[in-house]
């Protein structure tokens, strides 16, 4: 028997390289077409971007490799970053002229939903995006729904906490 999508998300590792952010951009954004789902081409834009911004914050401040994972949860599109820092992110005030600083205050205006949490890795940043009925060019798979899996990492999170230990 399938298991549900949302029960079995796709892995991947991302090396620490911010020259690697943009293949990562490029896999989430495959990974959510294998699964089905038509985004239009904003939120399309705004996948990337969103997943640009959080794979790079976790490269760039832990310089250790991170875990991104997608999951489709029959509502909302789900991309979680892992990596080995515990603090938690939050956005913060730039100055007007600092070139950087302004990556989390995307992500909270663009995505449905997002957040930080610990994990025994260190700690999971991810966010959500709503995909509607509309957005998608059918109803879109549900959360029961088949789809043969890429080669998943089977110790992504193995490869996180031994970093981290």
């Amino acid at each position: 028997m399938p298991r549900p999508l949302g029960d079995s998300p796709y892995a991947f590792t991302v090396p620490p390289s911010v020259e690697a952010v943009p293949a990562a951009r490029d896999r989430v954004v495959r990974r959510v077409q294998r699964l089905g789902l038509t985004l239009d081409e904003s939120l399309t834009c705004d996948l990337r971007l969103l997943t640009g911004e959080v794979v790079a914050n976790s490269v760039r401040h832990t310089q250790a490799t991170c875990v991104v994972s997608v999951q489709w949860t029959g509502e909302r599109l789900r991309v979680e970053v892992t990596d080995v820092d515990p603090t938690l992110v939050r956005p913060c005030q730039p100055e007007v002229m600092d070139e950087s600083g302004r990556g989390l205050l995307l992500v909270a205006a663009l995505a449905t939903e997002w957040g930080s949490q610990p994990c025994a890795a260190g700690k999971k940043t991810w966010f959500e995006l709503a995909v509607h009925a509309s957005a998608e060019g059918t109803s879109g798979p549900s959360p029961s729904h088949h789809v043969a899996e890429e080669s998943v990492p089977s110790s992504a999170q193995g490869l996180i906490e031994q970093r981290a230990a």
